[in-house]
């Protein structure tokens, strides 16, 4: 049953439409692929010799179990974000003489196969058969790399089983990505220790191999939670009822019709977001670089200036701006010509995702504030922040859309979200440059006079200037993508 559900997967792929079209490209990143694995087994090589240059007469062995929890950490928020669900489809074999429990467990094995569950096996054995036999022995070293797959393991099913979660119960999925936040806050401020807890575990998982029953049973519960929703989901008749409930469905995001034709633009851009993996995606990576403050902040060498701080103060309140508004309008590349041909106007057009950024800026911001706890420095950055997210707010957005004119790259939404680099061009890369650089040019004149708040007035107040004269700025926006909507055009209609 196996090798015939593997062969059906193997002809499907190979008898789509764009299998030919995608060989060439997935045969050069599956060169860079093996490339980075062949850094990634160096890295774990030359690891000890990489410790001791970070931290001279640091144990490797102690250091690196003391960061594998985090490490752990890390890899679960990365895969929440990148990891794609394995799909099989389903529906025709239910009414054959298969057990649904065979169909079931082919999809959740199927996921063992993802490139993050052999990344830290890659990273680790080099490492492990260099160290650990004289301390742990040969037993003990194989122990602590079984151990460290189990987790990886768990982490991957942790994410399927949430990621699935989601469509039901977003609450309870968000709030576990934020249980994981909040544990890594809670450690960066001091108040507990998830370094010394891993030095413990790691160390008894290599000192005494009955240990790995711990990752073996967690394992086993994440598998089984897993195993028991998908049984539950798999029923031909809800199969058919959700079918039946998609079409046609022209539910509206009820508060937002009270704004109008740019209400209805912005619930339909809403709806993208969420049921298209890719948007979805970017949109979510968003939340996984508010944290991006822990590596500026922890550094004394950034912290006691100015300049260096505006850098993670924009980037942080503006992500989900600067990564979901760089692919405008290619996210309705599919359907651009239609929208050329309806009666909507492009200020319309440009107006509402002004206003769908202005609230992801301003939610990013708002939990940015949390930093205002860091002892000593908490007040400047909630100050150069706030600036930051003014700016952001009024200047960065037009910029952002007034550089998506130059996007002329179509997207396919159905195509998956990981290492997927379609509509991707020289614009996004230019975008970033003025985004970035702008705000700390603004601020240089009076760093360099010694009046540094002076400068990081001068960026807040220009982009209160900038939300306050907003609709002549989207003039500008729109007068640049009425000159380029016919080549938009023609670049989306290229295959």
């Amino acid at each position: 049953m196996i090798r015939l559900l593997l062969s059906h997967q193997w002809k499907e792929s190979k008898r789509s439409s764009v299998w030919q079209k995608n060989l060439a490209i997935n045969l050069v990143l599956g060169f860079l692929m093996l490339i980075l694995l062949l850094y990634v087994v160096l890295l774990g090589f030359f690891m000890r010799e990489l410790i001791e240059a970070i931290k001279p007469g640091a144990d490797p062995i102690a250091a690196v179990n003391a960061g594998l929890l985090y490490y752990f950490l890390l890899d679960l928020a990365m895969r929440f974000f990148l990891q794609e669900l394995p799909v099989l489809s389903v529906q025709p074999y239910l009414h054959l003489p298969i057990r649904k429990s065979k169909l079931v467990n082919f999809v959740l094995w199927k996921s063992i196969t993802s490139i993050f569950n052999f990344l830290p096996l890659l990273l680790f054995i080099p490492f492990a058969l260099k160290e650990l036999p004289e301390v742990y022995g040969v037993a003990g070293a194989w122990s602590w790399v079984a151990g460290l797959f189990l987790l990886t393991l768990v982490n991957n099913f942790l994410t399927l089983y949430f990621k699935r979660l989601m469509v039901e119960k977003p609450l309870l999925s968000y709030g576990f990505l934020l249980l994981v936040i909040a544990l890594a806050t809670a450690d960066y401020l001091g108040y507990i220790s998830v370094g010394k807890v891993s030095g413990v575990f790691f160390n008894a998982l290599g000192a005494a191999p009955i240990w790995v029953m711990v990752p073996l049973a967690l394992l086993a519960v994440v598998y089984y939670m897993n195993f028991q929703f998908l049984i539950a989901h798999t029923y031909p008749e809800e199969m058919r009822v959700r079918q039946a409930s998609k079409v046609g469905d022209n539910a509206e995001i009820g508060f937002l019709q009270r704004f109008g034709e740019l209400g209805t633009l912005i619930g339909l851009e809403l709806k993208l977001i969420m049921r298209h993996k890719r948007p979805k995606s970017t949109t979510m990576m968003s939340v996984f670089f508010l944290a991006y403050g822990f590596i500026f902040y922890g550094q004394e060498i950034y912290t006691n200036g100015f300049a260096m701080l505006i850098f993670p103060g924009i980037f942080m309140t503006g992500f989900m701006m600067m990564s979901y508004g760089q692919f405008v309008p290619g996210w309705q590349s599919a359907h651009f010509d239609a929208l050329l041909t309806k009666r909507l106007s492009p200020y319309t057009f440009y107006l509402s995702k002004f206003w769908m950024f202005v609230p992801a800026c301003t939610l990013a911001y708002l939990i940015t504030l949390l930093y205002g706890l860091m002892p000593e420095i908490g007040g400047k950055i909630v100050a150069i922040n706030t600036a930051c997210f003014l700016y952001n707010i009024g200047i960065n957005t037009f910029v952002v859309l007034f550089m998506s004119t130059y996007n002329k790259k179509r997207i396919d939404l159905s195509k998956s979200a990981s290492f997927n680099w379609q509509g991707v061009g020289a614009s996004q890369f230019i975008m970033m440059l003025p985004t970035l650089i702008l705000p700390i040019l603004i601020y240089l004149p009076f760093g360099l006079m010694d009046q540094p708040w002076w400068g990081i007035a001068a960026i807040g107040l220009l982009g209160v200037l900038g939300f306050i004269f907003h609709r002549q700025l989207m003039g500008v926006v729109v007068q640049r993508f009425q000159r380029e909507k016919y080549r938009i055009a023609a670049g989306f209609r290229q295959a």
